[in-house]
């Protein structure tokens, strides 16, 4: 289980594990303008990430940081605090409460984990604790059941589990929010199962086959215009198979009629989304306009 299991959602790591797990069940109308993107990058990583060792925590005063939630300083960081809508890298280690039973670790996989705080990506608890971090800042938390899993828990987490967390802030930026394509003047395509879509580039060759994986950059919005995802934001685009059930019945759909290099907006009906259910940020029964490039397809 990787920490992009804490997104909030029925069964989706950050809308990115929404949009690649099946049914994206595990990570958006009015029209806009577009131009080239610019997204910065993380800073520079550490070569080889240590985890906190527990002899130096039982070593620290222990304090409430917000809400219930308790920390131990291992270090502080000179950097900037984190905020809301700030693009974060970090490491951690999961633990059960009796702080030995480590559930997931960044550090194991050797690949931080990267987020934008504040988009309902994370257990409750560690959204609050992020906010009161700063860069650089290691840290052991402890968060109360009612702000992890709750009552019932989740995979190896059991119900009414405080969780234990140890953290490092590696970097943070702020987002840059993508400029919405240009569609003004365009023609809106409809298909038989209610897509609706509006090519703004053809692209070329011929589009994808079932089974074939997808490189896509997107950006998705709610019915309202509100950006609730992007993987532009994170400079990572997400690879999924075409017709394997791991995205939503509308990109099934959506892509099987792109061409490689093609850009198009895609307007999503909800029984082609998240139905009257919705999932983490996304409301019951919305639709959702996805700004969407296929970067490339392979075998």
């Amino acid at each position: 289980m990787n920490l992009a299991s804490f997104i909030m959602v029925s069964g989706f790591s950050s809308i990115r594990a929404l949009l690649v797990l099946a049914c994206f069940a595990i990570a958006m109308a009015s029209l806009w303008g577009c131009r080239s993107l610019r997204v910065d990058q993380p800073g520079p990583l550490p070569e080889e990430p240590v985890p906190v060792p527990v002899d130096e925590v039982d070593k620290l005063e222990r304090d409430e940081l917000v809400s219930g939630i308790h920390y131990s300083a291992i270090q502080r960081g000179a950097g900037p605090p984190l905020s809301e809508e700030m693009h974060v890298s970090l490491h951690y280690t999961g633990l059960l409460s009796d702080e030995q039973t480590v559930f997931d670790s960044s550090y194991e996989r050797e690949e931080p984990l990267r987020l934008i705080l504040g988009r309902e990506m994370l257990i409750p608890g560690l959204e609050l604790a992020l906010t009161q971090l700063n860069v650089g800042d290691r840290v052991r938390l402890w968060i109360p059941w009612q702000l992890a899993y709750g009552e019932r828990g989740r995979g190896p987490i059991p119900g009414r589990e405080d969780l234990v967390f140890d953290v490092e802030i590696l970097d943070a930026r702020p987002v840059e929010s993508p400029t919405p394509f240009r569609v003004e003047g365009l023609d809106t395509l409809e298909t038989c199962l209610g897509l609706q879509y509006i090519l703004v580039s053809e692209g070329h060759g011929e589009p994808p086959m079932p089974g074939q994986v997808l490189v896509v950059h997107y950006t998705g919005y709610l019915s309202d215009g509100t950006l609730f995802d992007s993987s532009l934001q994170r400079n990572e685009p997400i690879r999924f198979i075409l017709g394997a059930g791991q995205v939503l019945r509308g990109w099934e759909e959506a892509f099987a009629l792109l061409n490689k290099g093609a850009r198009a907006r895609l307007i999503l009906p909800p029984h082609l989304a998240y139905g009257d259910t919705g999932v983490g940020p996304i409301p019951p029964g919305e639709t959702l306009v996805f700004d969407v490039e296929l970067l490339d397809y392979t075998d």
